[in-house]
């Protein structure tokens, strides 16, 4: 019990500072609601809303006219119905495997031979 009150105790000798700036705010802010709730906020408008005469007839409206109808064109058929032009591959599963594995085997062979050039730029050097 007695670490606690010296725990309390230590804690309000170290951060009187931010007690103090906090009950100041605190006691400004119940001031200037006191201020703002006597003064502006119930003060009576000084002249009343003119109040609208009660309409004794409804007041006519134009008739609407639908539009004229516009002529309905013809569609042309989507992309997706026509058929495919012969000299496009399809791309199927098998075909985008064949197709990274001819990049791989190329790039492996493009990279064995930049390794072994005998120009000056090669894999991993600086530029001479």
């Amino acid at each position: 019990m007695w670490i606690v009150v010296l725990l309390a105790i230590a804690l309000v000798v170290l951060l009187w500072k931010f007690i103090l700036v906090a009950f100041v705010l605190w006691v400004g802010v119940r001031v200037m609601r006191a201020l703002l709730t006597t003064t502006a906020a119930h003060a009576a408008p000084d002249r009343r809303r003119a109040s609208r005469p009660v309409p004794s007839r409804p007041v006519s409206r134009s008739v609407q006219v639908r539009p004229a109808p516009q002529p309905v064109r013809a569609r042309p058929a989507p992309a997706r119905d026509l058929p495919a032009p012969d000299y496009l591959p399809r791309w199927t599963p098998g075909r985008r495997l064949d197709a990274g594995r001819e990049h791989a085997q190329w790039q492996k062979e493009f990279d064995l031979a930049a390794y072994f050039s005998d120009t000056p730029i090669r894999r991993g050097t600086a530029r001479e």
